[in-house]
């Protein structure tokens, strides 16, 4: 997973993404933001990291609302990933 906010339209984790070699990987990005979603940014990503896959994606409002715990959950299901709860 790949977690970034999205700040005017930036990829924070560009450099990170061109450091490492994600050959043969599966990229799940995910971002907070207050309204500009993902934008162009995954097609940036993807040039980024050519030989790595880009499966679901999860877009989060900086307001959440009441149904960010499920949304994330459904997300990480689907993905087949275990949520660690701490409660």
């Amino acid at each position: 997973m790949i977690d970034y906010p999205n700040w005017w339209a930036s990829i924070p984790i560009a450099s990170f993404l061109e450091k490492y070699d994600f050959f043969g990987k599966t990229i799940l990005p995910f971002c907070s933001h207050g309204g500009g979603r993902f934008g162009q940014r995954l097609t940036a990503i993807a040039k980024l990291v050519p030989n790595a896959a880009m499966d679901e994606v999860l877009s989060i409002h900086d307001l959440g609302g009441s149904e960010l715990s499920s949304d994330v959950a459904d997300w990480l299901n689907s993905n087949e990933i275990q949520s660690q709860r701490g409660d």
